[in-house]
């Protein structure tokens, strides 16, 4: 795993350097326009979510007119849905030296005279960005500190909870004091909010996130025992998440139970978790946006205190409470989601259900 790290590491290094260094014999063309603003955002679904109420207040003082986002190609929608003016960054131009050297000439032809990398990491790109004002996380990874020095300004990030790391950059990126509260982000108003299915999201970005299907389908059978009358939903992406809604469809032979993994794009299952009467889940960007839109929801974490643990009333997060090693799944073997018990997600629903009274 080291050697592949090192490896990653040199190949990165390389790109920095030669691009940084052909980059250089055109730097006359690259003179700053005043108040033309760069944000990187290219991490993941969650963390953009996250961050929409800083890059409101970000729009605020610099104007939204001024503001470039750089995002991962694949994210371009999503950005152009929140109202940014996205650029798409792909895989090919992040690795390949000679693609990478054509985008960092577009964005510094840009003249960009302010660079803000929002995300919760720092990479090559602020070495090779000729902005006179540089801002972004100090990183002590041994594998991104090299790009502390490209900063013109920087900062660290600390606490456990993601909206405490958000409100430190806000403070340090617009120089103002801002608290954690005011950084809670709202996308309700960009949905038409209503409560028909259950939607259920069947993936994350990491496998040891997600518990086994066996698993999954009794808690989907409790919520079938409650509400017989609703449609499931089950949404993701990719092969791997379609083959579990699949699974779930051949353990549960539920009717009323539909795969849309692969089948609808991102919008319209931003969408369709909008329009949700309850969302199921684990730690993942559509649990986040199941957080921005305060939708009810069970979410199955492998443990309590990681930064993404919201702490809500409409949110019921469940734990393991012992681990157990009677759920076996070679495809997802997590020990510690895969111990979280039937019994406690009946109790979740339960809550859920009072809150369904109480809203009514």
């Amino acid at each position: 795993m080291f050697r592949r790290c090192k490896k990653i590491y040199i190949q990165e290094s390389i790109n920095l350097y030669l691009v940084r260094g052909v980059l250089k014999l055109f730097k006359g063309r690259f003179a700053p326009k005043k108040d033309k603003i760069l944000i990187k955002s290219c991490d993941g679904l969650g963390d953009i979510l996250i961050r929409s109420k800083l890059m409101s207040l970000i729009e605020n003082k610099y104007g939204k007119e001024n503001i470039t986002v750089l995002v991962k190609d694949n994210y371009v929608p999503l950005g152009n849905f929140l109202g940014y003016n996205t650029i798409g960054y792909s895989r090919k131009e992040r690795k390949n030296c000679f693609s990478r050297l054509k985008k960092m000439y577009i964005l510094n032809k840009m003249r960009f005279s302010k660079y803000i990398n929002l995300e919760f990491s720092n990479d090559t790109v602020v070495g090779n960005l000729f902005a006179p004002e540089r801002i972004g996380m100090i990183d002590e990874d041994w594998k991104a500190k090299r790009n502390n020095k490209y900063y013109t300004r920087g900062f660290k990030l600390f606490g456990d909870y993601i909206l405490s790391q958000v409100a430190i950059m806000g403070r340090e990126i617009l120089n103002m004091e801002i608290k954690e509260e005011d950084l809670i982000p709202d996308l309700r108003k960009k949905f038409k909010i209503e409560e028909k299915d259950i939607v259920v999201a069947v993936g994350s970005t990491e496998r040891n996130k997600v518990c086994s299907p066996l698993l999954m389908a009794k808690f989907l059978q409790v919520i079938i025992e409650r509400y017989p009358e609703k449609d499931i939903i089950l949404v993701g992406n990719g092969e791997l998440q379609y083959r579990y809604a699949e699974r779930l469809k051949e353990i549960i032979k539920f009717d009323r139970m539909q795969n849309l993994v692969d089948k609808i794009s991102l919008e319209e299952v931003f969408k369709m978790v909008a329009k949700s009467f309850l969302f199921i889940g684990f730690d993942s960007g559509l649990y986040n946006l199941c957080f921005t839109l305060k939708k009810r929801g069970i979410i199955l974490f492998r443990k309590e205190g990681v930064p993404y643990y919201h702490n809500t009333p409409y949110l019921k997060i469940l734990t393991p409470k012992k681990i157990r090693k009677d759920v076996i799944d070679k495809e997802y073997p997590n020990y510690e989601i895969n111990s979280i018990e039937e019994n406690d997600f009946r109790k979740a629903l339960e809550e859920v259900k009072n809150e369904e009274k109480l809203s009514n």
